[in-house]
């Protein structure tokens, strides 16, 4: 995939965060799970089933830097589909792979979807749009792309995943995945491995959601 026409075709990404977390977003950055978990004081047991199993409900954590934060559910992440459709790695392996990173979704249309299920759809959420080109240029090296949803595996016909799964944007097969798909299904998300502690100087706004729906601009940067 070439980068500039990566950043013309998606020039914006969007995180979506739980509501009200912007300002410590803006002070603190976005920090992957593995982070929070490993530095917030837990105890070994409680480290393993945030890293190391699936969650079945979002958890409040009370970190010491970070202060109050919420780790999501993995509802979407149904574990029977999710063992058929691994490759090369443990259901564990994967579990640990998508906490050690950052995601944002590379098309608007991705997010409303996500901000409409069920789960979401009634609650609020402060979505950070972020600038494409100034995110790649500054974490190159450790961002991922891949073509699916890789924390959802909700219907049998799931993508296999695995190793293979995330690839550097140099490496994303891009001339497979545009034929016979529209370019908000081409690639669906990119990641950042570690996290993005200055995420601030990217974002261009950030937005509060219910559903699909703008109710309030939180910030315009």
């Amino acid at each position: 995939m070439d980068i500039e026409n990566l950043i013309e075709l998606y020039p914006r990404l969007y995180h979506m965060a739980t509501a009200g977390s912007w300002p410590s977003i803006e002070a603190n950055g976005l920090w992957t799970t593995e982070q929070i978990a490993t530095t917030a004081g837990l105890d070994e047991d409680q480290v393993n089933q945030l890293l190391r199993e699936r969650r079945l409900r979002s958890v409040q954590i009370d970190h010491p830097t970070l202060g109050s934060m919420t780790v999501r559910d993995q509802l979407p992440l149904r574990l029977a589909l999710l063992e058929r459709s691994l490759t090369d790695l443990t259901v564990e392996e994967w579990l640990e792979t998508l906490n050690n990173r950052v995601f944002f979704w590379l098309h608007e249309s991705r997010l409303e979807r996500l901000l409409s299920a069920q789960q979401y759809r009634n609650e609020e959420h402060d979505v950070l749009v972020v600038d494409t080109r100034s995110l790649i240029e500054a974490y190159s090296d450790r961002v991922r792309l891949a073509p699916m949803n890789t924390g959802s595996t909700l219907f049998p016909n799931n993508l296999t995943r695995g190793t293979d799964t995330f690839a550097r944007v140099e490496d994303f097969d891009y001339d497979t995945r545009r034929h016979g798909r529209t370019i908000p299904n081409r690639i669906v998300e990119l990641a950042v491995l570690d996290g993005v502690h200055d995420v601030a100087r990217y974002v261009r706004g950030v937005q509060r959601r219910r559903g699909s729906a703008i109710v309030d601009e939180v910030a315009f940067v």
